[in-house]
């Protein structure tokens, strides 16, 4: 029953994958081939990168220093907007499980929808780091999980957040 009354969703429409595409370097004819449609990336959101298609997933990929230690702290971020379909007011508020050695930011930390089909956005900032003393073998990775949860009382809505951060092949 919960699948049919989620509280939230994210959705996501075509002009947000003509972006996505854009993002991560399709050139206008590529595009025009996928979606039989012509497309114009001057004018695309710049997302910053392609993760911020708005999905409810989280992925970051980090590449660690050439010798297998983090030189300095890896960030990213995220956008998402979050379409409110659980009838009317609700209040949302952020729970984060970072991913291990990870420290995860939500802004704003409540979404207080006014109504329904209202649509709010929220940043997420990762930070990631290999773990202090540990050097990555070369072509390695390391692979960390956790989650966003957004929760009214009455509705939770997960995402889950997963950082990976690769040792160069050398």
């Amino acid at each position: 029953m919960r699948a049919m009354d989620p509280g939230l969703v994210y959705d996501t429409t075509p002009a947000d994958y003509v972006n996505f595409l854009c993002n991560l370097n399709y050139t206008e004819q590529n595009i025009r081939a996928i979606t039989r449609r012509p497309a114009d990336c001057r004018s695309a959101r710049r997302a910053g990168h392609a993760g911020n298609l708005n999905y409810p997933s989280l992925s970051a990929t980090f590449v660690a220093a050439a010798d297998g230690a983090a030189a300095a702290t890896m960030k990213t971020h995220f956008i998402r907007t979050a379409t409110n379909v659980g009838g009317g007011r609700a209040v949302y508020l952020a729970t984060v499980r970072a991913p291990e050695g990870c420290n995860v930011t939500v802004q704003p930390r409540q979404l207080p929808f006014r109504r329904d089909g209202q649509k709010l956005s929220f940043t997420v900032r990762v930070e990631a780091a290999v773990a202090t003393g540990k050097k990555m073998e070369p072509g390695s990775s390391q692979v960390r999980s956790g989650a966003l949860t957004w929760s009214d009382g009455r509705h939770t809505v997960n995402s889950p957040i997963v950082v990976t951060v690769q040792a160069p092949l050398q």
